[in-house]
């Protein structure tokens, strides 16, 4: 049921407004936070106060949503985002919105109420509309009345009210919104003169005195978090499922009710040799890109081996495996490249084909037509499955003798025995790879580092589907790396360093004659393909600064020089290239609204922050938010 509401709800904002009630409500009551009493006062905004168990439920509301996002998010990396001070903000937030909503006098009506719950597919019946009776088991199923929870969504419509009130003077004019988007999709290339590291790393000598003193200065880059072995049993419905017996007529039954689960779409098996070209490239350079891919193309029909015409051919990231793309199947590949694949034929080579990574020419080596396998082809699948499904009701009663053996003295050995269970053997591993390595959370694996070896842990540890049940065969404390084992590293890295400063040094002994326009005798001028506003440069790296300059540049004068992580470069503009009226007209509606939802955004933030200025808030529990 929660999967269902979590897949269901919306929300208007969660950092201003907290959501809409029908996701608060998932976690409604959830407190496993430490700290002060359910009554205690956590600040106060004019004269209304934010209370304790409110705090809780936005704060478990906001972890969650974190963690579906980003699943492997740990403790520490919580606390460095102070989830507890944005939680606070936003409800401080959330109250000045529903304080101006009173001084302007807003109110929301029976009727806006009822029809705006009514409109949430949480609580409609099959054929979508409102079902009184399904509100009320969502409702009771979270241990919520319909008066408590109204209450709270009225509010969020008040505060959704105020909102869009203050933005209701939002608008992005047509020259604006053009202006920002030649910003954004304008590319320039530029001439550069580099100065290569590798040029210079002869001359970086390193002392072991300096790799010394590297690995005492980062010896936190080298810890080796603590270590564990354990065995285990896992009382889980894949740990028990060897212990449930399926009968194949139910397996059968179960292909027959849901044949149209296993279909296999159509997939293809195919290969290509692609010569890049910009999506904005000239005639002249789609003339030389066409004229190189057709040449590869004729040999690749007279029967030239495609793979060894792709390692030498291609430009794509594939070449090195002979343009081999693997299995795929619809809505994986850009359009052009899909629709020519699925409309060839096994074996054959298509014509050239332009997507916006260039000339792809691709032959199909497998096609396979979408179907729906026979019944001993998922006969496996099915009967694990359903195994699973078995021993899931199997959990709680297994745990419970598990454990009662296990404090009568039964070894973990024995008790696999008699439960026919398998008894695991972990691979060492550390907190932070507890979940990959034996499926318990992060949380109950503190447990397994809080013993020491040949101790069996005396409860159960919380996995994602059950528990384990476990005992520590070794342990290693955490340790750092010695320094003999990454001396070389630290040397290369060093050697590097140095080769970087060495070439910045001699290239500023040139400036003198670069910047004045005497190139003679400098190394090789070079002209990067067209680059974006993001600081990467094929052929001289990831340098912010050298972007910023040739896009700040009115001119195709010398600049620099510049540290690159290639070394040092001297850049000048050779040429801009602007994205035509055609392409502007079919991203000017998404522009607009993308704009306009900014302004709105900005908007929004200066008017809740108009409030705040004005308003007496006062903060009553600083210790709890520091440890959030």
């Amino acid at each position: 049921m929660l999967d269902s509401i979590r897949q269901n709800s919306q929300s208007w904002g969660v950092k201003l407004a907290f959501a809409l009630i029908v996701v608060v409500f998932v976690f409604w009551g959830v407190g496993s936070m430490n700290g002060p009493s359910n009554s205690a006062l956590i600040a106060t905004v004019n004269d209304t106060a934010i209370m304790m168990p409110e705090f809780k439920r936005a704060y478990e509301l906001q972890m969650n949503a974190i963690k579906a996002r980003f699943p492997g998010i740990d403790e520490s990396q919580f606390k460095q985002l102070k989830i507890g001070q944005q939680v606070l903000q936003g409800l401080i937030a959330r109250t000045l919105l529903l304080q101006e909503a009173e001084r302007l006098g807003m109110t929301v009506t029976p009727v806006e109420l009822k029809t705006e719950i009514a409109s949430i597919p949480l609580f409609q019946n099959a054929q979508g509309k409102f079902d009184p009776e399904v509100y009320k088991q969502m409702l009771a199923a979270q241990g919520m009345s319909a008066g408590s929870f109204e209450r709270q969504f009225k509010e969020d419509l008040l505060t959704k009210k105020v909102r869009e009130n203050a933005v209701i003077s939002a608008s992005v004019s047509d020259d604006e919104a053009h202006e920002a988007f030649v910003y954004a999709s304008e590319k320039r290339s530029m001439d550069y003169i580099l100065y290569s590291a590798v040029d210079f790393m002869k001359k970086a000598t390193v002392t072991d005195d300096e790799i010394k003193a590297f690995y005492d200065a980062n010896i936190g880059r080298y810890a080796v978090p603590a270590q564990v072995v354990i065995k285990y049993l896992a009382i889980t419905p894949e740990g028990l499922a060897s212990t449930v017996t399926v009968d194949e007529a139910a397996a059968e039954a179960y292909y027959a009710d849901n044949q149209s689960s296993f279909r296999k779409e159509e997939q293809a098996d195919a290969s290509h040799i692609l010569v890049a070209l910009d999506e904005n490239a000239s005639d002249k350079e789609v003339a030389a890109a066409t004229k190189k891919i057709e040449k590869v193309l004729k040999l690749a029909r007279s029967g030239k081996d495609f793979g060894k015409l792709a390692k030498k051919y291609s430009e794509g990231p594939s070449a090195a495996t002979g343009g081999a793309l693997g299995t795929f199947s619809r809505g994986q590949m850009v359009k052009p490249f899909e629709d020519a694949v699925f409309s060839m034929k096994e074996g054959e080579i298509s014509e050239p084909i332009r997507t916006r990574f260039g000339l792809h020419i691709i032959k199909l080596n497998k096609l396979e037509k979408a179907r729906i396998p026979a019944f001993e082809e998922v006969k496996g699948q099915i009967m694990t499955k359903l195994a699973k499904d078995q021993a899931a009701d199997k959990v709680t009663t297994t745990l419970d003798v598990v454990m009662e053996q296990m404090l009568s003295g039964k070894s973990l050995e024995d008790i696999a025995k008699e439960q026919k269970l398998t008894l695991m053997t972990s691979p060492e591993f550390s907190r932070e790879q507890a979940p990959v390595a034996v499926g318990v959370t992060k949380e109950a694996a503190e447990e397994l580092f809080s013993v020491p070896a040949g101790t069996a842990v005396d409860t159960p540890l919380e996995a994602n589907d059950g528990y384990v049940v476990a005992r520590v065969e070794n342990s290693k404390p955490e340790s750092s790396m010695p320094l003999e084992q990454v001396s070389a590293s630290i040397k290369e890295q060093l050697v590097a360093d140095k080769s970087v400063e060495l070439a910045f040094e001699a290239a500023k002994g040139a400036s003198t004659n670069v910047l004045a326009g005497n190139i003679d005798g400098q190394p090789k001028v070079q002209t990067s393909p067209l680059v974006e506003r993001k600081g990467f440069i094929p052929g001289v790296g990831s340098a912010e600064d050298v972007v910023k300059a040739v896009f700040d540049a009115d001119g195709n004068k010398w600049m620099g020089p510049y540290k690159t992580p290639s070394g040092a470069v001297f850049v000048r503009l050779n040429k801009v290239d602007q994205p035509s009226d055609e392409v502007w007209q079919a991203a000017k509606e998404e522009v607009h609204k993308t704009l306009l939802a900014r302004k709105k955004q900005q908007m929004e933030q200066s008017f809740i922050k108009s409030l705040a200025d004005k308003a007496e808030i006062v903060i009553k529990n600083n210790e709890l938010l520091d440890k959030l």
